[in-house]
């Protein structure tokens, strides 16, 4: 049995490297994918996003105020207009991505103690951009009223300590736990490439079924079995293993590897990603077989796959919290290893979870294995057995 288990599984390897449809998926696009899907987000932190403004004050309070915006690390203020027309064309064209508008009597209102707002028109289409450029403009504008109103207190004759707890009574402190630079690399990267490691392995798995399907050596091979059972259970555990010992290496690439080349937190050990990752690879490739069955050509397999990826997107979470999806949602995410996969190796390798934290995810994958072999053992059993009858019915 084990001999034969090695024979299937070396015969997979095989077809998986000379087979280019195969090894364009599960060699060429693995490292395609580890090279170049994290190029656009190394530099985690949006820095220096150019930003106008219209002073229409212009007094040392309004000059002093465009200073500090200027200083924040997130906005630079490269333009000074005159007035929102120009300010919307400009937009439009992509010079710049927003424009801090100070209105007239700024300093005037602010020394009669009044409130004079001032506005920040931005670009939302780029939500990310615009999120931290009006928390930069938001927070340099509560300093500066801040710091006025402490110096108006002290003037009248207050002491410093009490006008500064007065305004001030309390310091936060923002702490990012999980996600040291708040970036988004950070925070896409890890689930990403789960994902890309499951999209690979399922569609791998599709292909090699179908390339596999009444070839000379399984047909030799369950002629040798005569029995549709046995002959099943080999040919779909050997294939595991070639999945299993192929996509280890994967993992370990994507996840260990990974980490340290683009700086990202890890925070489990290896032997724990392993444990978790199993069930996921016997999950996905055993889910490959189930809808080798149903699909009959190559482009149904991409047919099928790719857009059915858009859905995994969505419903791990990354695009759209989970807790705000309908019911619906969880049931469907519920039936892609993909799913449970990312939350858990998240979890596990960038938030450093114990086994309690991360074993609903543990056991749903192996549900999902033990439901997805029967499937897939059932579906080639029955195939096998109409191969043999048609066999007899040659032979005879």
């Amino acid at each position: 049995m084990i001999k034969s288990l090695l024979l299937i599984s070396y015969e997979e390897l095989k077809r998986i490297f000379q087979n280019k449809a195969i090894a364009s998926v599960m060699f060429v696009g693995i490292f395609i994918y580890f090279f170049f899907y994290p190029q656009p987000y190394l530099h985690e932190a949006i820095r220096d996003v150019p930003i106008a403004v219209i002073d229409q004050d212009n007094t040392n309070y309004s000059r002093e105020l465009v200073r500090q915006l200027d200083a924040n690390k997130s906005i630079n203020i490269n333009l000074h207009i005159a007035d929102l027309q120009t300010a919307k064309k400009l937009i439009e064209e992509r010079k710049i991505y927003g424009v801090v508008l100070i209105p007239y009597r700024f300093q005037q209102h602010i020394l009669e103690g009044k409130t004079s707002p001032i506005s920040y028109y931005g670009d939302a289409s780029y939500i990310l951009i615009y999120s931290n450029v009006a928390t930069a403009v938001n927070t340099v504008a509560s300093n500066f009223g801040a710091k006025i109103s402490i110096s108006r207190k002290i003037a009248q004759g207050v002491d410093p300590a009490v006008a500064t707890n007065s305004v001030s009574p309390f310091n936060s402190q923002l702490i990012s736990l999980f996600n040291p630079q708040s970036g988004y690399a950070t925070y896409v990267i890890p689930a990403a490439f789960i994902l890309i490691l499951y999209q690979t392995l399922l569609i791998g798995s599709i292909l090699c079924r179908l390339f596999s399907k009444n070839s000379d050596f399984e047909i030799t091979f369950i002629n040798q079995q005569n029995d549709a059972a046995s002959s099943a259970l080999l040919l779909l555990l050997g294939k595991l293993l070639t999945y299993l010992m192929l996509y280890l290496i994967y993992f370990m690439m994507y996840t260990v590897f990974a980490n340290y080349w683009y700086d990202l937190p890890r925070l489990s050990h290896l032997v724990v990603s392993l444990s978790f990752i199993i069930p996921f690879i016997f999950s996905t490739a055993l889910l490959g077989k189930v809808v080798s069955h149903f699909v009959h050509t190559v482009s149904d397999v991409f047919c099928l796959i790719i857009p059915s990826s858009m859905v995994i997107f969505f419903v791990t979470g990354l695009s759209w919290p989970k807790e705000l999806m309908p019911p619906l949602f969880h049931l469907i995410g519920d039936i892609f290893p993909a799913v449970p996969a990312i939350v858990g190796s998240v979890k596990i390798n960038q938030m450093g979870a114990r086994f309690s934290e991360f074993s609903p995810q543990y056991w749903h994958l192996w549900i999902l294995t033990i439901i997805y072999f029967g499937i897939a053992f059932i579906l080639e059993k029955r195939n096998i057995q109409k191969a043999m009858s048609a066999n007899v019915r040659e032979e005879k």
